[in-house]
């Protein structure tokens, strides 16, 4: 980052975060942050790929579950206002969301605001502070779900149309060679020199074809291979992280 950038970061949003640890590694993690209005308790995620793709699926996630609309307040900030989620607390508040930059990993904060210098924490609201945290996790799951989803999807159509592309030219094949047996059989037929050289290169030509196609199939299989272990890598990635999430 350029200096101008992150003294227009720290304007926005200050915060004093412990050095975290790998960016592969799932954490979930409850701080004092200090934001440009007053410090607050939030629980803090690391999330993967950016934030705008982050933000999208949170904006998603509370509006298929809960049918509430995100709103931007600054560059680093996000709010749900006067949130009624009475499984969290039998208090309305607003549900803060800021997005911090670090060196290793981006992070989210979460923060459940009852009103100035009021929000939950695990000391005075361990309850409704243990729900706040289900809430966290369950976004967490659908944004890597999500994310890793529309990878899963890609790899498998491209999979599927590799595999097309292999049946085609394996029914070519299969075509090539019945007509390379019927120009075999119409050669042995003819009497007429030229016609049976004319023959004979139309059959070569076809076996050559064959060969081609051949080369073509094992390339091709050896790309599904690959495409195959791939998808596999990425399901298990995805199964990685999901039951890191659950764990936390």
């Amino acid at each position: 980052l350029t200096l101008t950038t992150m003294k227009k970061l720290l304007m926005a949003l200050t915060l004093a975060l412990p050095i975290l640890g790998n960016s592969q590694h799932i954490f979930l993690k409850e701080e004092m942050v200090a934001t440009k209005d007053m410090s607050v308790n939030a629980l803090l995620i690391n999330i993967d790929g950016d934030f705008d793709a982050a933000i999208d699926d949170y904006k998603e996630f509370v509006k298929e579950g809960y049918e509430y609309k995100v709103k931007k307040e600054s560059k680093t900030t996000y709010v749900i206002e006067e949130v009624d989620l009475p499984h969290i607390s039998m208090k309305r508040g607003d549900l803060k969301t800021y997005l911090f930059y670090t060196d290793s990993t981006n992070v989210m904060g979460f923060s459940f605001v009852l009103g100035y210098d009021v929000f939950l924490s695990s000391e005075d609201q361990p309850e409704e502070m243990a729900q706040f945290k289900k809430f966290v996790v369950d976004f967490m799951d659908y944004h890597y779900k999500t994310q890793y989803g529309k990878g899963i999807d890609e790899e498998t159509k491209a999979l599927e149309a590799l595999k097309k592309e292999v049946l085609q030219n394996e029914n070519k094949i299969s075509s090539l060679k019945k007509k390379v047996v019927s120009l075999g059989k119409k050669y042995g037929k003819e009497t007429d020199k030229s016609k049976k050289v004319e023959i004979d290169a139309e059959k070569k030509h076809t076996e050559n074809e064959i060969d081609d196609l051949v080369i073509t199939v094992t390339a091709m299989r050896t790309e599904i291979s690959k495409k195959e272990k791939a998808l596999y890598a990425l399901k298990q990635e995805l199964n990685e992280y999901h039951m890191q999430i659950l764990a936390l």
